[in-house]
């Protein structure tokens, strides 16, 4: 059943057991503006009357011959198991996928996989894709990272320096007129960070801004130099966990380590909120060691950030799209 009313989609993903960025109606906004067709589609169970499951759905036509699928965020369950997992996955295959032409079908769980969701798709014939980029740090419950417990000798030093910095505070930003002047806070640092070591933006702040902004699930804390905003970061908190999702100083923050104080108080509103992890964003050491090393030093644990499972309608192009995924890092 497809849903068109955002209250009915987010009364939906209060009733499953998680939920992510990607599967929230404003991330489906978000990939609309940027050229996607979205679908936000609820799976029931007939016999039951009953809620299963819910996913988003983008869709996009390439070479005007290739149809694109890509569930971002996975398939979020009512309940969760191998059955069940298994039951969505396989209505999922025979309504898009299975007797259709050229259909191409991506699936990533992001941080939330698990081995009933794994195996699960391994039974519906879906494949595994990892590169360099498939990882990110975890901080739970297991070793007390979500309570500061796991922090490295130097990573505990430096939030220390910042503690102790009179004339550094953190503060949420809260009221809409604030949260507007923050993002474009955050858009200055932003911008001038990539100009320092060139990289590709994670999300088109023109298309997105009024979005984020709008949203109190992202949440926008930021750091003060006496009255001068020098730091900015945004956490998603969705139902289970809350996601590292952007953010940007400037060089002041570098030399007050305003950066480690607000990743700090973000992982603080983790734990006092209840939910089960954090997600710190992502890691690529290959490319930058500096935010590998201080996402590292929390000491969370090393996780896959997916894999992105491929399907299709045929095994030919199947096997033709994970020949040009092997070219990639």
């Amino acid at each position: 059943k497809e849903i068109y009313n955002k209250k009915e989609w987010e009364n939906h993903l209060l009733n499953l057991h998680t939920s992510d960025v990607y599967s929230s109606w404003i991330w489906g906004e978000y990939k609309q503006r940027v050229g996607w067709g979205i679908y936000r589609l609820s799976v029931w169970d007939k016999e039951q009357n009953s809620l299963m499951a819910c996913f988003q759905l983008q869709k996009k036509i390439k070479f005007k011959l290739f149809t694109i699928l890509v569930i971002q965020g996975g398939i979020h369950l009512k309940t969760l198991s191998l059955n069940k997992h298994h039951q969505v996955l396989e209505s999922i295959m025979n309504k898009y996928v299975t007797g259709k032409n050229n259909v191409i079908i991506f699936i990533n769980q992001q941080s939330a996989s698990s081995q009933n969701i794994d195996t699960g798709l391994l039974m519906c014939k879906f494949s595994p894709i990892l590169n360099s980029k498939s990882y990110t740090y975890i901080l739970d419950s297991n070793n007390n990272s979500l309570k500061g417990d796991a922090l490295s000798k130097n990573w505990r030093h430096n939030l220390k320096r910042a503690l102790n910095n009179s004339k550094l505070t953190y503060h949420s930003v809260l009221k809409l007129e604030e949260r507007k002047r923050a993002f474009g806070d955050l858009e200055v640092f932003y911008t001038n960070l990539r100009g320092r070591k060139k990289f590709k933006t994670a999300i088109d702040f023109t298309l997105s801004k009024d979005l984020i902004i709008e949203n109190n699930d992202f949440r926008i804390i930021e750091a003060r130099l006496e009255n001068q905003v020098i730091a900015i970061r945004i956490g998603f908190f969705s139902k289970d966990y809350v996601l590292d999702f952007l953010a940007a100083s400037d060089e002041l923050a570098k030399k007050t380590y305003a950066n480690y104080l607000l990743l700090y108080k973000l992982i603080e509103l983790t734990h006092s909120e209840g939910k089960s992890y954090f997600d710190c964003g992502g890691i690529n050491p290959s490319e930058n060691m500096g935010v590998f090393n201080f996402k590292k030093g929390l000491g969370g644990r090393l996780n896959i950030n997916g894999p992105i499972w491929l399907n299709a309608s045929s095994p030919i192009i199947k096997k033709a799209v994970r020949l040009l995924f092997s070219f990639t890092n």
